[in-house]
C-alpha cells in the first residue's frame, strides 16, 4: 500500500486547477483563522521584575510606569512598584489603583495586610483633598449626578447621648447591604464623611433639609437617605427612612421599622429591604445570591454593634488606635462580625505621611514585613478591599482595656428624617 506523503498547502494548490486553487484560497483562510484563534498574537510582556527595580532603585519612576503601563495585568511584584513609583510622583489615585491590585493578589499575606492599612491613610487622605476641592468650586461645580448612585447619611441621634455612636455603624451596616446590589452604586462611607467634615456638619450630626441635597450633589448622588434615632421607650427601637431626590429635593418615599431593641438587627435589615424597594429592587427582583448576602446578619450582638460604632468614630477622627480598640472589643463580643474584622484589618495603629508609607512600603520587598500578632479571633480574617500600610516598627498589639461595667440598657428609637 502506497502511502502518500503530506504536501504543504501551497505547493498542493500550485498543482491543481482553478477550480481547486479557489478551494485552496478558502482553506488556506480557514487555517490562518484556526491558527489565530489557537494561537492568538501576544501582546509584549512587562518588564521582569529586576528590570522594574533597577529603574525604582534608580529614581526612574515615569520609566518604571511607562514599562507596566495601564492594563492591570501585574503581578504582586509589579503592583507593588508601580503603586511605589506613582506615589513618588504625586500621582495618589494611581497609587491607590495599583496597591489595590497587589492586595487582590496578596491577599491574606502580611505584605497584602500592611499594604491595605496604608491603602486606608491614603484613601482617606483622597477623599478629604477631593472634599475640600470640591466645596471650594462648589458654585462652579457641575459633575453630572449619578442616575445609579446613592448616598447614606449618618444617622442623627436624637435621644440618649450615649447612643450617639451608633449613627455610624447604622449607616456603615446599610452602606454595606445596599452595596450588594450590582445595579447600584453607593457612596464610599468616608467619601461622605470628608463632605460633612468639610462643611462643618460633622459635629451637629445632622443633615438637614438644606444641607442634605447640597451633600448629595457634592458626591454626585442623584438620590439620598438621611436619618435619625431617638429613645421612645426602653427596649424598644424605630427607625424610620425617606428616600430623596438630590436635584429637586423631592421626597420618594418614606419607611419605618420598629421593634424590640435585642432585635435591632432584624429590624435594620427590614428597613434595609423597604429602602432597596424604594429604589426600585424589591426582593423579588433580586437573584438568590444577591438577595442572601442583603439578609446576612451583621452581629446580634448590642454590645458588639456598639463597639464597632465607637471605633467608626475614632477611624474618622484619624484616633487609629481607638478605632482598633472598639473593633478588638466588638470581635471579643461577636467573633462572627465581619464589618468589625474588616475594619480592625484596614486600620493602622498611627498615621503616616507619604514618605513613611513609601519606606514602609519599600520595607516589604526587602524581607521586612511586618510581625501582624492578632488573637486568633482574626488570624484567618481576609484582607477588606480598601485596606491601608503601616510602617515595620509600628505593628504590635495594642493592650486591649479591661471591660467596663455594662452600660445600662436605654431604649432607642430610631427616626431617619429625610427633606
Amino acid at each position: 500500500m502506497k502511502i502518500q506523503k503530506h504536501r504543504p498547502l501551497q505547493a498542493a494548490c500550485k498543482k491543481n486547477g482553478r477550480a481547486d486553487n479557489i478551494r485552496c484560497l478558502f482553506a488556506a483562510v480557514f487555517v490562518a483563522a484556526v491558527i489565530f484563534l489557537v494561537f492568538p498574537a501576544h501582546s509584549e510582556p512587562l518588564p521582569e521584575i529586576e528590570e522594574i527595580k533597577t529603574l525604582y532603585q534608580n529614581g526612574q519612576y515615569n520609566e518604571v510606569v511607562a514599562a507596566l503601563g495601564d492594563s492591570g495585568d501585574w503581578d504582586g511584584a509589579q503592583s507593588l512598584y508601580l503603586g511605589l513609583s506613582h506615589l513618588r510622583m504625586g500621582n495618589t489615585m494611581k497609587a491607590i489603583e495599583a496597591w489595590q491590585s497587589y492586595v487582590r493578589l496578596e491577599q491574606g499575606s502580611e505584605g497584602g495586610r500592611k499594604i491595605s492599612q496604608y491603602l486606608s491613610i491614603l484613601l482617606q487622605k483622597e477623599a478629604e483633598r477631593l472634599a475640600k476641592e470640591r466645596v471650594e468650586q462648589e458654585k462652579s461645580f457641575t459633575a453630572e449626578l449619578d442616575p445609579k448612585a446613592v448616598a447614606v447619611y449618618p444617622f442623627a441621634n436624637k435621644g440618649t447621648a450615649s447612643y450617639a455612636p451608633l449613627s455610624r455603624g447604622l449607616a456603615a451596616m446599610i452602606i454595606t447591604d445596599l452595596s450588594q446590589v450590582k445595579g447600584l452604586t453607593v457612596v464610599e462611607r468616608i467619601q461622605i464623611q470628608a463632605i460633612l467634615d468639610e462643611l462643618k456638619l460633622a459635629k451637629s450630626g445632622i443633615v438637614n433639609e438644606e444641607s442634605a441635597p447640597r451633600v448629595g450633589k457634592l458626591v454626585g448622588a442623584a438620590k439620598f437617605t438621611t436619618g435619625s434615632f431617638l429613645d421612645l421607650e426602653a427596649e424598644k427601637i424605630r427607625l424610620d427612612a425617606t428616600v430623596t431626590q438630590t436635584e429637586s429635593g423631592k421626597r420618594l418615599s418614606a419607611m419605618d421599622s420598629s421593634g424590640e431593641l435585642a432585635s435591632f438587627y432584624t429590624i435594620q435589615k427590614a428597613l434595609v429591604f423597604k429602602l432597596l424597594c424604594s429604589l426600585g429592587y424589591c426582593p423579588e427582583s433580586l437573584d438568590n445570591p444577591t438577595r442572601l448576602a442583603v439578609e446576612k446578619i451583621h452581629t446580634k450582638n448590642l454590645k458588639a454593634f456598639r463597639h464597632f460604632s465607637d471605633g467608626l468614630v475614632a477611624f474618622d477622627q484619624q484616633h487609629y488606635r481607638d478605632a482598633r480598640r472598639g473593633f478588638i472589643l466588638a470581635l471579643e463580643e461577636d467573633p462572627d462580625f465581619d464589618l468589625a474584622r474588616k475594619a480592625l484589618l484596614d486600620t493602622p495603629l498611627v498615621s503616616l505621611d507619604a514618605a513613611g508609607i513609601i519606606s514602609g512600603a519599600e520595607a516589604i520587598d526587602q524581607g521586612g514585613a511586618f510581625h501582624f500578632p492578632l488573637e486568633p479571633l482574626v488570624a484567618s480574617v481576609p484582607v477588606y478591599r480598601l485596606p491601608i500600610p503601616v510602617a515595620p516598627d509600628i505593628f504590635q498589639q495594642p493592650t486591649t482595656p479591661p471591660a467596663a461595667g455594662n452600660p445600662p440598657t436605654v431604649g432607642v428609637t430610631v427616626e431617619v428624617n429625610f427633606p
